[in-house]
């Protein structure tokens, strides 16, 4: 920590960058999520050009930081202070700080001069930090480092930083508008749900369940999965789908149960597009990886759904989508026990579907009607969704 200085927190952005004239557009919704995400907590914010800065008050300083870490939009989060822009002021302070920087081995310099009128260049910051760092005995390399100190030189001020966290990159949640996401209790859905957070898109949780009444879903598994993956973004709705009438109709289907499953599923979620203003449905499917995934069944089961579906897992290998699940915090809830609607199904299911054998078995059990009555029947939970 360098004395005397209050240190602030400087949001980088990533992919923004890549925005053309709605740029701006993009930067405000993620403003609206910083102002969720510290919601309670005592802080200042600035917006500019290239970054947004983060003044909290000491008592919430921690608790921002941590924070931080689950804001899609942000390529990298950093503990900074603030100097003049000037080459001797960004010299002193930069030594001083990493003087007082915890941690062994060498520097690198990582000096940006974003403002080009001043009359010096990030050439000559490097050069002339390099050289105050030798006269107090702190090692720096260009290639043999172990530690990084980063100075971004703009018009009226300069920032310093020598603590430097990756963010989760993408944009931030809601850019890209709604999504339905088919959730289900496995492993597989929350990790898409989170993949589809990282593009852009506010999830509306869609979950089917066997049980006959709303509570004992609400007691379950569900709700605590997708409250870990509300500390990506607090605002959700989730839509609790009872399919009992249809698993009495679907007996009728042999060997195409778990295919008129998937199909229900779809048509659900279809019918709750418009009232969420949404044009997309994402599921966790992986070419492949069960009976209802083959290439055939996926086919058989989208037809003329008016929809876009998205698969972010579609071609991933399930010890890669294992290892997300852990990352982002979902596996061990994933994991525990559940009735999972999914596992109701034929012994020995269909792998190759016929496409008109599906849409006949659909008109003859009425599958609208089904998912038609339970939209009408679903339990609906919601936290702050805009």
């Amino acid at each position: 920590m360098s004395a005397g200085k209050k240190p602030i927190i400087v949001l980088r952005f990533g992919e923004l960058w890549l925005r053309g004239k709605n740029r701006g557009d993009y930067i405000n919704v993620l403003i609206r999520n910083i102002d969720m995400k510290f919601s309670g907590l005592k802080y200042g914010l600035d917006k500019h050009y290239d970054k947004i800065v983060i003044r909290p008050a000491s008592s919430s300083f921690n608790e921002v930081l941590r924070r931080a870490g689950f804001l899609f939009g942000i390529s990298a989060y950093e503990i900074a202070y603030e100097t003049e822009p000037k080459l001797a002021a960004i010299t002193r302070e930069s030594c001083r700080i990493m003087k007082d920087a915890k941690g062994k081995g060498a520097f690198r310099i990582n000096a940006h001069r974003a403002h080009k009128q001043h009359k010096f260049n990030s050439e000559d910051i490097v050069i002339k930090l390099a050289k105050c760092a030798e006269e107090k005995g702190i090692p720096v390399s260009p290639r043999r480092y172990a530690r990084e100190i980063y100075i971004s030189v703009s018009k009226d001020v300069a920032y310093i930083s020598v603590s430097r966290s990756k963010g989760l990159g993408g944009l931030p949640v809601g850019s890209s508008g709604r999504c339905i996401i088919l959730f289900s209790g496995g492993i597989d859905s929350p990790v898409a749900a989170w993949l589809a957070m990282k593009r852009g898109l506010e999830p509306v949780y869609v979950h089917m369940h066997a049980f006959p009444n709303a509570s004992e879903i609400l007691d379950s598994k569900i709700p605590r999965l997708i409250g870990i993956l509300s500390e990506y973004h607090e605002g959700y709705r989730s839509y609790y789908v009872p399919t009992h009438r249809f698993q009495v109709a679907a007996l009728k289907s042999g060997r195409y149960e778990l295919v008129m499953l998937k199909r229900f599923m779809l048509k659900t979620a279809e019918l709750l597009l418009e009232k969420e203003k949404s044009r997309i449905i994402v599921t966790g499917e992986c070419i492949g990886q069960v009976a209802s995934q083959t290439q055939s069944n996926l086919f058989s089961e989208e037809q003329g759904i008016n929809a876009t579906l998205i698969r972010p897992l579609i071609c991933l290998d399930k010890m890669e989508i294992i290892d997300m699940a852990k990352k982002i915090g979902t596996f061990e809830e994933s994991i525990k026990e559940y009735r999972d609607v999914c596992s109701i199904s034929a012994k020995h299911p269909v792998i190759n579907s016929n496409p008109k054998a599906v849409l006949r078995i659909e008109n003859e059990i009425k599958l609208d009607h089904l998912a038609s009555e339970a939209v009408k029947s679903a339990a609906i939970v919601e936290s702050s969704i805009s």
